[in-house]
């Protein structure tokens, strides 16, 4: 438990500098997920193209029409034609500008293509988009990482900033009595919000 009986100035260093490392994770996921709750999604603010086919592509010729569409639209093929399925559909290109071919309500196809900005990138990694890797048996991108460090460091931040106030000493029943105020609080927006 040498982990744990660390002195407060050693305490108080951990919160600081975890916190200035992760702020602008913090700030991501903070705006991101405010803008999310208002219909701010990924697609906002983005170029947004989309071309019906006269027949549903055959088999294998996926990545052919898709690339075709994008030349004869004189749009930019993207860096990655990987053919990867995305919601059912295959797609090209990566968070930043991608192009899939995909199937209407009404029965239709088309060459879907999106072009995001910084803030719809900023959402994809909030989502856990991006490229992955198999890492482990785990897909992940390199932003996953940064978000699951960033998980545990707010335990870390919590734990600490505990520990520098001697988990309030002087005023333990009043944080006591906040504590359960948040506890209830949050189990209470959870039972209406279900």
């Amino acid at each position: 438990m040498k982990f744990i009986n660390l002195n407060k100035k050693n305490w108080m260093q951990i919160h600081t500098y975890l916190s200035l490392f992760f702020l602008p994770a913090a700030f991501i996921y903070v705006l991101t997920g405010a803008l999310y709750i208002f219909e701010i999604r990924q697609n906002s603010g983005a170029k947004i193209y989309e071309f019906k086919l006269d027949s549903i592509p055959k088999k294998g010729e996926e990545k052919k029409i898709i690339l075709n569409t994008l030349i004869d639209n004189n749009l930019p093929l993207p860096k990655d034609t990987t053919i990867k399925i995305m919601k059912g559909n295959p797609t090209i290109g990566n968070v930043k500008y991608s192009a899939t071919l995909r199937t209407n309500k009404d029965g239709s196809t088309s060459v879907y293509v999106v072009d995001r900005g910084i803030y719809g990138i900023l959402m994809m990694m909030h989502k856990s988009g991006g490229k992955k890797y198999d890492i482990f048996g785990f897909k992940l991108s390199f932003f996953d990482f940064i978000a699951i460090t960033f998980a545990i460091s707010m335990l870390i931040f919590y734990l600490s900033g505990l520990i520098v106030t001697s988990f309030c000493k002087k005023n333990r029943k009043t944080a006591l009595i906040y504590f359960g105020a948040g506890l209830i609080t949050t189990t209470l927006a959870i039972y209406f919000s279900i």
